[in-house]
């Protein structure tokens, strides 16, 4: 087989992933300069303790508070798992591509696509059983049992 067939889609997949990387890193800065922005006009806002405090007491305020706390940790798991599935599904399917490749095309060298596939297959059910492992463990900690202002079920058993 030609080098060129592996070395061009790992090219392409690495510079990819580098522009992934980046683009990613710049909206996470965005969002956050965002948020620091927000927070520090709403402190300049808010001249003392009792106007916090006034703030904390209303609707919005007991929204703003559960949106900082409760739900930022819930979205993080729940995105967590979705994201490990999902990486672990392409995985599989693409290492199932490379097997199917090396066994149904006659290459001078075919072993390559079956060490790759069965490489990407490995990563694959390894992502897929992370996944399922960090979801069983949520739900068994009562992580993602958590709804705002709410209470989990487990803590309401004991």
């Amino acid at each position: 087989m030609n080098t060129e067939m592996v070395v061009l889609p790992a090219f392409c997949g690495m510079i990819s992933f580098v522009i992934w990387a980046v683009v990613n890193a710049w909206q996470r800065r965005d969002r956050f300069r965002f948020v620091s922005e927000f927070n520090n006009r709403l402190l300049d806002r808010l001249g003392s303790t009792k106007d916090f405090s006034d703030f904390l007491q209303t609707d919005g305020g007991k929204k703003f508070m559960d949106a900082l706390t409760v739900e930022r940790g819930l979205t993080d798991a729940r995105d967590r798992i979705l994201r490990a599935t999902q990486t672990g599904v392409v995985s599989l399917t693409l290492g199932l591509g490379f097997l199917f490749l090396g066994w149904r095309y006659s290459f001078a060298n075919h072993d390559t696509f079956a060490v790759l596939g069965t490489i990407a297959c490995s990563l694959g059910v390894g992502f897929l059983l992370s996944s399922g492992t960090t979801y069983w463990l949520a739900r068994t900690l009562g992580v993602l049992d958590l709804e705002p202002g709410r209470a989990s079920r487990q803590s309401l058993v004991r």
